[in-house]
């Protein structure tokens, strides 16, 4: 599976458009000749249910929240896993990942305990990677998705009062921004960051296509090279 599907990533904060973008761009990548699958955490698996039920009340520890959606990404994987091996596409999107969890993890536990000697999402995102090499999929690249606050709100208001407490939350989401900043600074290589303006959905979608094209590319080049 890894010689062939490259693997893109998919976050952001809540209301940046991500979802839309991916969606977009895997349009633009088929139109070009492209096989793209995409797969969205939490699922429709029992833990994924339960993470959104019981994760999102406000009353459960921020840690047994992270906890949870943390292991729905583990039990996804192997979903993502069968979707690759039976249609063997040029790309696989993950709409939010286990780096998604490790970063509104530790958003919400500064926010609410006010906690700051907790680890670097660094640290976090090694510490999983380590510990979940034979249960998560290796990301060739992460796209982190962002929009300013004001026009992020207004896309919220357009969901007619589906978003929660801390997707209207100023404070909390520009935690989620420091913490994916950081984490985009100590992976200069595998991270693009997209800033999702209004009225200009084409033109970045069609530029990202491009870019993950020739980044495909080059991986498979590159594995090419390996070989003896």
């Amino acid at each position: 599976m890894r010689n062939s599907t490259f693997i893109a990533v998919w976050e952001g904060t809540d209301g940046s458009g991500k979802t839309t973008l991916m969606k977009r761009v895997a349009r633009v990548l088929s139109r070009r000749g492209f096989k793209v699958v995409t797969h969205k955490t939490p699922g429709a698996m029992q833990s994924g249910r339960f993470a959104v039920s019981y994760g999102n009340s406000p009353r459960i520890s921020p840690l047994s929240r992270m906890m949870l959606f943390l292991a729905n990404t583990v039990d996804e994987t192997g979903a993502m896993v069968r979707k690759v091996m039976r249609s063997k596409p040029d790309f696989l999107f993950i709409d939010r990942y286990y780096l998604c969890s490790a970063v509104y993890g530790l958003a919400l536990i500064r926010h609410r305990r006010g906690l700051q000697d907790l680890p670097s999402i660094v640290e976090l995102v090694g510490l999983l990677e380590r510990l979940g090499r034979s249960d998560y999929l290796a990301p060739d690249v992460y796209l982190i998705v962002d929009v300013g606050e004001e026009e992020r709100l207004r896309r919220l208001r357009g969901k007619r009062g589906r978003e929660g407490v801390l997707e209207r939350d100023t404070v909390f989401q520009n935690m989620v921004r420091e913490i994916y900043d950081e984490f985009s600074k100590s992976r200069p290589g595998q991270v693009i960051k997209l800033l999702n303006e209004p009225n200009r959905l084409e033109e970045l979608a069609d530029s990202t296509a491009s870019k993950l094209a020739e980044l495909r590319a080059q991986a498979l080049s590159a594995q090419q090279a390996q070989k003896p």
